[in-house]
């Protein structure tokens, strides 16, 4: 039901990302490499990216269409969201989602970021691409 109301939104099929579009595959699996080096295996990298038709006021005004950050396997998607909220400058009170791979993240307490990446990865460069957007509550 909700992944129809985001369709009719158009809140889907927006699968492209500026940081592919900046980056070679060499540059990111690089920074994939770099982060695995100076860290191990329990940290992934995140590149998060406002969807295009997202209506989402930032506080503050970062030039980059994306945000790339290292985050530990363990952190629940709860606390994603919260850091997600936290640096990309999203009032903590707004109603947001996020989506790979145009599949709703559901918002559930158990879920690990691990698991996400596990099941989302790109498999060329190793990172997660996740989409964020605002959406209408009623009542």
């Amino acid at each position: 039901m909700l992944q129809k109301k985001l369709n009719v939104l158009g809140l889907v099929n927006d699968n492209e990302f500026e940081y592919k579009n900046k980056f070679t595959l060499e540059q990111r699996q690089g920074k994939y490499q770099k982060v695995i080096n100076n860290s191990g295996e329990e940290r992934i990298l995140v590149v998060l990216e406002k969807h295009k038709k997202a209506q989402i006021q930032k506080q503050n005004s970062k030039s980059n269409q994306y945000q790339l950050f290292a985050i530990n396997k363990n952190k629940t998607l709860v606390e994603l969201m919260q850091y997600v909220k936290q640096n990309v400058g999203i009032d903590v009170s707004a109603s947001i989602f996020l989506y790979c791979n145009n599949q709703l993240l559901m918002m559930r307490s158990d879920i690990t970021v691990g698991s996400i990446y596990d099941t989302y990865k790109n498999t060329e460069d190793k990172h997660l691409y996740i989409k964020y957007a605002n959406f209408e509550t009623f009542g």
